[in-house]
């Protein structure tokens, strides 16, 4: 008895779409394996750039300006319409419902 028609069945390993799907699979699989090789080399450089920085600065070769310290200093100040001019917190207009106006 032939086996050849096998191969036509749609859940047979050797059908060619089935062998098309696998190899489109492990296209991507080795594009996205690349790319976190990329992102974790870049992380580590920008970790042994950041701890040079602090030695440099820890012995005195170099002092950090105001503007490498305020480089995030904006994401711990509060929303611009909070300084001033409305008598209600952020948490009260939140509380309220009212959400971020201008939407």
């Amino acid at each position: 008895m032939s086996l050849a028609f096998l191969a036509k069945k749609s859940w047979h390993t050797t059908n060619l779409k089935n062998v098309e799907k696998v190899w489109v699979r492990e296209q991507k699989k080795e594009a996205e394996e690349k790319k976190l090789l990329e992102l974790r080399r870049q992380i580590e450089e920008e970790r042994q750039l950041e701890e040079l920085q602090e030695l440099q600065e820890k012995s005195g070769l170099v002092k950090r300006d105001l503007k490498q310290r305020a480089k995030l200093a904006w994401m711990y100040q509060g929303p611009a319409g909070s300084a001033g001019g409305s008598s209600r917190g952020v948490s009260e207009w939140n509380a309220l419902g009212c959400g971020i106006v201008g939407r």
